[in-house]
């Protein structure tokens, strides 16, 4: 079921808090502006906040259903109706957006999209773009999973993510890793689930370290029923435990290769007719394609509610 009407409050009281723990009273109408909240639209585990209506067809919104669609038929996850509903807050422009980023956290690196988690909330911010129904669906997956799953491990989570923000009815293929990834291939990589698994921030992940989660969610998902068995039992046992065993030590149990089935799988990816489309033109560079420093983080004790909240950005 789908609602659009008027929103009647701020959900985003953590952000006009600490403008005002930062003591200028005189910012917060204009904090109010860079938050988009005049209309709600209320469509499955999503609340979307805008500042214009938004129709019940509009291609944003069919993005979400589509995307709780394939989540549910790939992974067998659908939120239950009394969750709290993910928040998603799309600007009017990128303009609005690159404003609002530079007012809130000045130290962000250029990005399109980000998903936060704060207790139980969970939030995506986005823009009206030519990209945003993708940056929709990337980043609402981050929320989906999160609470359905809590953390995941990080490659996983990047790979789950990269993978059902294609449109729907693509199969997960992802156009821009499939170009990319025959290069990675001729320069010298292989693919190495272990090396993935150690990872721990997305500071620490390269642009092919994205592709290369991509294609390992694709290869379970659709290169055998085995495979797709496999990640789904796990997805099962992180749910109970974060602390169970990685992936990679399952296909070593189960005596498969490592790296060579991957390499086949995107073969005969390549060689479908979807595989030979190119980049989109103008792509905005993701927050991973950027170079990142990790810079100094004051001690958690020491934080007050702004250091909280940008904190979150961080993480």
């Amino acid at each position: 079921m789908q609602d659009t009407r008027p929103a009647r409050h701020c959900p985003t009281w953590w952000l006009l808090a600490a403008l005002s723990v930062a003591g200028c009273a005189t910012i917060e109408p204009q904090a109010q502006s860079l938050v988009p909240t005049r209309y709600q639209t209320r469509t499955g585990p999503y609340a979307v906040f805008t500042n214009f209506p938004i129709a019940a067809d509009a291609p944003a919104i069919r993005s979400l259903q589509a995307l709780e669609r394939d989540i549910e038929a790939n992974l067998g996850i659908r939120l239950a109706a009394e969750e709290r509903p993910v928040e998603v807050y799309i600007l009017d422009d990128r303009q609005s957006f690159v404003h609002f980023l530079k007012f809130y956290y000045p130290e962000l690196p250029p990005r399109r999209a980000f998903f936060l988690a704060q207790g139980p909330q969970r939030v995506v911010f986005t823009f009206m773009g030519d990209r945003l129904e993708e940056d929709l669906r990337h980043e609402a997956t981050h929320a989906l999973l999160h609470v359905a799953l809590g953390d995941l491990p990080l490659w996983l989570d990047e790979g789950l993510a990269e993978y059902f923000e294609v449109p729907e009815g693509r199969h997960g293929v992802n156009a821009e890793h499939l170009v990319r990834l025959p290069q990675d291939l001729a320069s010298g990589w292989r693919p190495d689930l272990v090396k993935l698994e150690a990872l721990k921030n997305v500071r620490q992940m390269a642009p092919r370290d994205y592709r290369e989660s991509w294609a390992w969610v694709h290869y379970f998902l659709n290169d055998s029923k085995s495979g797709k068995a496999m990640l789904l039992a796990y997805l099962a046992d992180l749910r109970a435990s974060p602390k169970a065993p990685p992936l990679s030590e399952r296909l070593h149990a189960a005596g498969e290769e490592a790296g060579a089935p991957l390499i086949a799988h995107l073969d005969r990816v390549c060689a479908q007719p979807i595989a030979t489309s190119s980049p989109p033109s103008g792509a905005t560079t993701r927050l991973q394609d950027a170079p990142i420093v990790e810079a100094p983080r004051p001690p958690m004790a020491r934080r007050g509610l702004l250091g909280r909240l940008r904190a979150l950005f961080e993480d």
